[in-house]
């Protein structure tokens, strides 16, 4: 049956047989990141040095053991999450919109994988140490499991969305809001807004852990820029294929 010829019906049909995919693959991965979330804990924790972490209530431990499994099982099913969206709607999509999605949906997910990683990997272990110095010879560094760990994933959520500025950088650019001139323009600005935000994100005002936050957010932008470039040629050569049909259609 084709896309015209489907009711309302059948599209509602077809979202509910989607849907029931999602939760399955879900619940399977959320079951198979549940065998590996000791490891994954004890990962996150080693940027406290061997501090102490303690659950304040009988229900911590458990709670937050399947936030983390479903967190990770959610992540695990993502691709075929969006793979199931792109399915539901690319009937009614023109094929350039396709091959948009297509592209940039993985663009988005490599991203903000990065983004994750350098979190994981570089900015948490960086500070965790200068946070916990404070008042270093007078109190002994003791952490809620449930706060430590949501700590971390909320600068993996602000730096997995850090990352994303080459894209909205070159959407914006390819729909004509900008041009690479203008943004190469205005870097001042962008440092400025970048050490803002920094100062914001960041667990400590130290000149180390601001650089690591500042430093990449200056390097996306530039890179940015170049993708800008890219997206100028592209609507140049749309707006040139455009006239050219409007002259042959003339």
């Amino acid at each position: 049956m084709t896309e015209a010829e489907m009711t309302l019906l059948d599209h509602i049909q077809e979202l509910r047989q989607r849907l029931f995919r999602v939760v399955i693959a879900i619940i399977v991965t959320t079951i198979a990141a549940s065998l590996v979330v000791d490891y994954i804990v004890a990962w996150l924790v080693k940027p406290l040095g061997g501090a102490i972490v303690v659950a304040l209530s009988p229900t911590e431990a458990p709670m937050t053991y399947f936030k983390i499994a479903l967190a990770l099982g959610f992540g695990a099913s993502l691709p075929y999450i969006l793979y199931q969206i792109y399915a539901f709607i690319a009937p009614g999509l023109f094929a350039h919109e396709r091959k948009t999605f297509l592209l940039g949906l993985p663009a988005v997910l490599i991203f903000f994988i990065l983004g994750a990683l350098f979190t994981l990997q570089i900015l948490v272990p960086v500070s965790m140490p200068v946070l916990m110095g404070f008042f270093g010879t007078v109190i002994t560094p003791t952490y809620s499991l449930e706060k430590y760990l949501g700590f971390v994933t909320t600068l993996v959520l602000w730096m997995g969305l850090l990352f994303q500025t080459p894209l909205v950088i070159y959407a914006i650019a390819l729909f004509g809001v900008v041009t690479p001139q203008q943004l190469r323009k205005g870097w001042r600005v962008v440092v400025f807004v970048a050490a803002i935000f920094a100062a914001v994100v960041t667990p400590t005002t130290d000149p180390i852990t601001m650089l690591l936050v500042t430093g990449p957010f200056i390097a996306l932008y530039w890179f940015g820029i170049l993708l800008a470039g890219l997206a100028a040629k592209q609507r140049a050569r749309r707006i040139e294929a455009r006239e050219a049909e409007l002259k042959a259609d003339s």
